[in-house]
C-alpha cells in the first residue's frame, strides 16, 4: 500500500514518532513517504492510499499553519483514506477532532483510530510505552 504521512514538528516530538512509524510500516513492506507540511506544498504530495496527518498541538488545538495546509489539500479521488496523528501536552486537545472535520468534509475516509502520544516537555521526552502504541497503529494500518 503507498501512504504518505503529511507532518508537522517544531521540536522534534513529531518528527520523530513519524520517522519511528515509517521504519515500522517499510518493515510490513508497505511503500511510504513522508512531507513535512511545512516544507512541501500540497501540489508535490504524489497519490497515495493512505494519507496519515499528523501535527502538534498548540493551546488545545492545531497551529494555524497546519490547519491552512489540511484546509487547501485536495484528495487525489474520491474514497481516500487518511489516519490521525498528534503529539500533546495537555490531553484536553481537540486539534484531532478538527482535522477529522475538515477531511471528512472534503470526502475523505478515516481508516483507523487516532494515534496520541504525550510530551512529557517542549522536546520531549514521550510519554512511556508510547512505542508499544505506535506498533499497534501500524497494525491497524497495515490491515487496510
Amino acid at each position: 500500500m503507498k501512504i504518505n504521512i503529511l507532518y508537522a514538528s517544531w521540536f522534534g516530538n513529531g518528527k520523530k514518532v513519524v520517522e519511528e512509524l515509517a521504519e515500522i510500516l517499510i518493515k510490513k513492506n508497505q511503500d511510504v513517504r513522508l512531507f513535512s507540511i511545512m516544507e512541501k506544498p500540497t501540489e508535490i504530495i504524489p497519490d497515495a492510499d493512505l494519507y496519515i496527518f499528523s501535527s502538534p498541538t498548540r493551546k488545545f488545538s492545531l497551529p494555524t499553519n497546519v490547519k491552512d495546509f489540511i484546509s487547501s489539500f485536495t484528495p487525489p479521488k474520491s474514497q481516500t483514506y487518511y489516519a490521525l496523528m498528534t503529539t500533546y501536552m495537555d490531553p484536553r486537545t481537540i486539534g484531532l477532532k478538527k482535522m477529522e472535520s475538515v477531511l471528512n468534509s472534503k470526502g475523505m475516509l478515516k481508516a483507523t483510530g487516532d494515534f496520541k502520544v504525550k510530551s512529557l516537555g517542549i522536546k520531549g521526552p514521550l510519554e512511556t510505552g508510547y512505542n508499544e502504541k505506535l506498533m499497534a497503529f501500524a497494525e491497524e494500518i497495515v490491515k487496510l
